[in-house]
């Protein structure tokens, strides 16, 4: 089965309609055309509306879906995410099959292999809205945040993650600061690694064709917080 991009992308959208439609309610119509980076935030933050508001819809045409992404996808957005079992950024957007292009790893701090990846799907897969998700209680950054206090190193392979997470929350050790302000500040420091990114990511984004954002998950209430 081939198809254009185009088709493919009516033909998601479409499903991904049906999808979030309420069972008694008509789906709210796509955009037409090429939706905006901020469109797609938008895409996104009401998908975690419905997820705080426990509206989920009902679990049905799964199979359309599955074999339309057989021979390809089109997800609208990446989501760098930590590995946390609490933390599914499918469920926490309301989304389905095709529709997220998602990178997970403890600490959600992009490393090359994490980068390479988002520049697959950046290059080839076409989203344009890149979201950097954070989480209240993040063990990463608690832990990485415990080596910087006592000024100690964490084991192999932990190491690895404290070398990409210190240097973005060093500044909120060195003041003593709250938990939550390291979960942030780790957050935005990974949102500026994937702006500055070459060649690929920060290309698009001096080109205003992809937006990076941040944003910190909720463990009690599942709300997202955009981080300005």
């Amino acid at each position: 089965m081939e198809c254009s991009r185009a088709t493919f992308l009516t033909a998601s959208a479409a499903l991904a309609g049906v999808a979030l439609a309420r069972p008694a309610e008509a789906a709210t119509a796509p955009p037409s055309g090429p939706a905006s980076p901020e469109m797609l935030l938008g895409q996104l933050m009401a998908g975690n509306k419905r997820f705080i508001d426990n509206d989920f819809p009902q679990s049905n045409r799964i199979a359309d879906k599955r074999a339309l992404v057989i021979e390809g996808q089109a997800p609208f957005a990446v989501v760098l995410s930590c590995a946390d079992s609490r933390v599914i950024p499918e469920l926490v957007f309301v989304q389905g099959i095709g529709q997220l292009f998602v990178t997970r790893v403890a600490g959600n701090y992009p490393d090359d292999l994490v980068l390479g990846s988002i520049e697959y799907a950046i290059e080839h897969l076409g989203p344009r809205l890149i979201l950097v998700l954070g989480h209240e209680g993040c063990g990463a950054v608690k832990a990485v945040y415990g080596a910087l206090e006592k000024n100690t190193e964490l084991p192999t392979h932990l190491s690895s993650i404290q070398k990409l997470v210190a240097p973005g929350i060093a500044d909120v050790v060195k003041r003593r600061g709250s938990q939550a302000a390291a979960v942030e500040a780790n957050t935005r420091a990974a949102v500026a690694t994937l702006q500055s990114s070459p060649p690929i990511i920060s290309r698009e984004v001096s080109a205003g064709r992809v937006r990076v954002a941040g944003g910190v998950y909720h463990l009690n209430s599942g709300e997202v917080k955009l981080l300005g």
